[in-house]
């Protein structure tokens, strides 16, 4: 019975529980749900996380390839994001590549990973050979909230990716992966953390779940660093001065909050 209702009046639904100060998922109102790091999680790649929001869950992984740098930057490499959320992680995505809403979250993650390292410290070759690392970042399981979860898992696969060594036969000039050469780490200037906000009614709820997306009347999503910068901060709708500060507020809390759980995972890689 409680399900029919939850299925014809969903925000009614949502209402009978926020009147008594809990959420459907027997979250406090500013509650979230456990987050899950788990470093390495792809042993191919030069660096990977895998992130649980509840059951949302995201996995992040970074390959290397040689690439010609560009004119202007002729000892700068590259990095590139890619969001792909596939219909098998909610059927809500279409088929096809690229999903619209992929192409979005990708932008978002561009936007913030675009000066997290000296990109001069991806050459391998000054004026020939750089480093372009491809950012991948795959939705598994999408119950909500699937940006803050992928900005944790590039931000964790980021922050433990190591660049192998390299060498340039003399021959030909080709530069080789040297196996027995020693890696290096990609050293980063800051590490970015997302903390999203629902809207529904008078009440802001952190972390939402999909049912929450489903029915907000807006979102705030803030980004903010490990040195409280603030990063980037996208709104779906008009949201008030209010709403907009009592997020700041609350981001510095939880951001703090992701960065230890991020170092702690880092720490024991």
């Amino acid at each position: 019975m409680a399900d029919d209702f939850k299925i014809a009046q969903p925000k009614q639904y949502q209402r009978l529980f926020l009147k008594d100060e809990i959420r459907p998922d027997g979250r406090a109102l500013t509650g979230c749900r456990e987050v899950k790091i788990h470093v390495n999680a792809v042993s191919s790649a030069l660096g990977s996380a895998m992130v649980c929001y509840g059951n949302t869950r995201v996995i992040a992984g970074i390959k290397g390839r040689f690439a010609e740098p560009t004119i202007n930057n002729p000892n700068s490499g590259y990095l590139i994001p890619n969001m792909i959320l596939p219909m098998t992680c909610n059927t809500k995505y279409r088929p096809g590549y690229p999903d619209d809403a992929g192409v979005a979250m990708s932008n978002k993650l561009n936007t913030l990973i675009t000066d997290i390292t000296d990109l001069m410290e991806l050459c391998v070759v000054p004026g020939k050979v750089v480093w372009s690392l491809n950012l991948d970042v795959v939705c598994i399981n999408d119950d909500g909230n699937v940006l803050d979860a992928a900005v944790l898992a590039l931000s964790a696969a980021l922050n433990n990716t190591w660049l192998p060594a390299t060498r340039v036969m003399e021959e030909t000039g080709r530069v080789l992966v040297d196996p027995e050469g020693e890696r290096s780490r990609l050293e980063l200037k800051f590490i970015p953390i997302a903390v999203t906000l629902s809207v529904f009614d008078d009440k802001t709820l952190p972390d939402p779940s999909e049912d929450e997306e489903n029915i907000q009347s807006g979102s705030v999503t803030c980004c903010i660093d490990d040195q409280s910068k603030i990063r980037a901060m996208w709104s779906s709708a008009n949201l008030s001065d209010d709403v907009i500060s009592a997020a700041l507020v609350y981001v510095q809390k939880r951001a703090s909050v992701l960065l230890s759980v991020l170092r702690k995972v880092s720490k024991t890689s």
